[in-house]
């Protein structure tokens, strides 16, 4: 997951919100409904662990956000317009402007479940 603690990951997300529609996105909570009222498995339980994708914000924010399906299936002016908010972005925040190399933040979250 992208951990939008940081800043500017969070104004990531908003650009890319209006373009979710119904896709299925493990930040809606949705999947863990069946858990919830499961006979059969516990509550899941969370662990996290920290972790960053280094490289030129240029590779690590535009063409990554560029390939989600979502995105990716867009009409090319459209892409196009999104590829040019997130440029907007990387020049304009302090924390990303003129900057060769960026660390964006993820944290992969494991579940276990306990069979009841």
């Amino acid at each position: 997951m992208r951990d939008e603690s940081c800043d500017w990951v969070a104004k990531i997300t908003g650009l890319l919100a209006p373009y979710e529609g119904d896709a299925p996105r493990f930040h809606s909570g949705r999947w863990r409904l069946p858990f919830e009222s499961s006979r059969y498995f516990s509550v899941p339980e969370a662990s996290a662990l920290p972790h960053s994708h280094v490289g030129s914000p240029e590779r690590v924010i535009v063409d990554r956000f560029l390939s989600v399906s979502f995105i990716a299936a867009l009409p090319d002016d459209e892409k196009r317009r999104f590829a040019e908010a997130l440029r907007r972005l990387i020049a304009t925040d302090p924390d990303l402007s003129g900057r060769e190399e960026v660390a964006f933040p993820y944290r992969t979250e494991a579940y276990c479940c306990v069979r009841l």
